[in-house]
Order: C-alpha cells, then structure tokens, then sequence
C-alpha cells in the first residue's frame, strides 16, 4: 500500500496538474501515471546534458514531469501524430528547450541521438523497437511504460509469448529490468551499452 506520508509518494508539479486537466477535458485516458512521472522525472534530472526524446505527447502529462525536473542544459522533443495535442499542450508547455512536434517519429530520427526516451507509443515498443534502440545514444536510456506483471495476466495472454518482452529483456546491446510501480503495472528500463 502507498504510504502517502512521504512528499516523494504525493508530490506533482502544478504543469502536471494544467496537463492532467488538459486531458480530462478532452477526456483522454491514456496519459502517463503518476507513479510513471515521479519515475520519469528521477530519471531524466539525471540527463546533464544531449536530448530527451518523448513518442507519444497525448495531452503532455509525461511531458510536463519531464520538464518538471529537465537540466537547462538539455533539450526536449516530444512528437505525436495529432496536430491538435501538439497545439494545446504547446500552449502550457513552453520554455527555449522544449520542441513539440506534429508527425511520425521516423521523421526526427536524424535529431539524435537521444539520452532518454520514454516510449509512450506502441508501435515503437513493438515493431518499431529496433530502429528506437538505434536512436539512443551509447549509454542512453529507454523507459517503456504500461505493462502488466504477468502474475496479473488475464487468462487470454497465459501460455503466450510476449514478443514486447522478449525483444526488450533479451536484447544483446541493452542492459534491461523490468519494474513494478504499483502491484498491477510494470515498466521495462533498459540502458543501451557499447558491443
């Protein structure tokens, strides 16, 4: 159970709260959690320097933990496929380090490379994975969100491959972990390292 004495445990940003709000008034359900952006801005205050990529902007919640904690020193893409995301969170979220763009991620590739990811978009957890890994630079790190611990599988997906973790567990240039952030939801961490 959450111990909800502790500031680490409770604590968001108000440009969280604008963007959690920009959301629900579009009534967009698949932002980022909180225990996902607590996790996100830990990791990216580590970032001193190069770029922070996001896939996946929806309404800007991880966005907004992301810039919640980002070093001056280092810049932040985030890109989504909806032109009308982009524009209102480009309205809350600003700042001379922060690029929001409309389009498919292919097409900022040549950006990188990255220090950070978080992959908030299927298609580059799945098909796309290879050419993501190929984004970060030696060293850099990927935080892939919204996954289920297999002890809480529905009876559907028992006996089956997860091909997601199979290609992010098993990877030979990554040093990966998978990790609970509440008893039912995991996510996979994996650092790309120099073969």
């Amino acid at each position: 159970m959450l111990n909800t004495t502790y500031r680490s445990n409770t604590f968001v940003p108000n440009i969280v709260f604008e963007c959690k709000k920009l959301a629900e008034d579009y009534d967009f359900k698949d932002s980022c959690s909180d225990e996902v952006g607590r996790l996100l801005s830990v990791l990216v205050g580590q970032v001193k320097q190069g770029k922070i990529l996001e896939v996946g902007t929806g309404y800007g919640v991880g966005s907004s933990w992301i810039i919640s904690t980002i070093a001056p020193s280092v810049e932040f893409i985030s890109i989504d496929n909806s032109e009308e995301k982009i524009a209102l969170v480009s309205d809350v979220i600003k700042g001379p380090q922060v690029e929001f763009v409309c389009g498919d991620w292919q097409e900022i590739i040549n950006k990188g490379p990255f220090q950070f990811i978080f992959a908030d978009a299927a298609v580059v957890k799945n098909k796309e994975a290879e050419m993501l890994v190929s984004t970060l630079g030696n060293g850099g790190m990927v935080l892939l969100d919204d996954f289920t611990p297999e002890e809480h599988w529905p009876e559907e997906w028992k006996g089956k491959p997860d091909l997601t973790r199979e290609f992010w567990l098993n990877h030979p240039g990554l040093i990966s972990t998978e990790i609970y952030l509440t008893p039912k939801t995991s996510a996979i961490l994996a650092t790309k390292i120099n073969i």
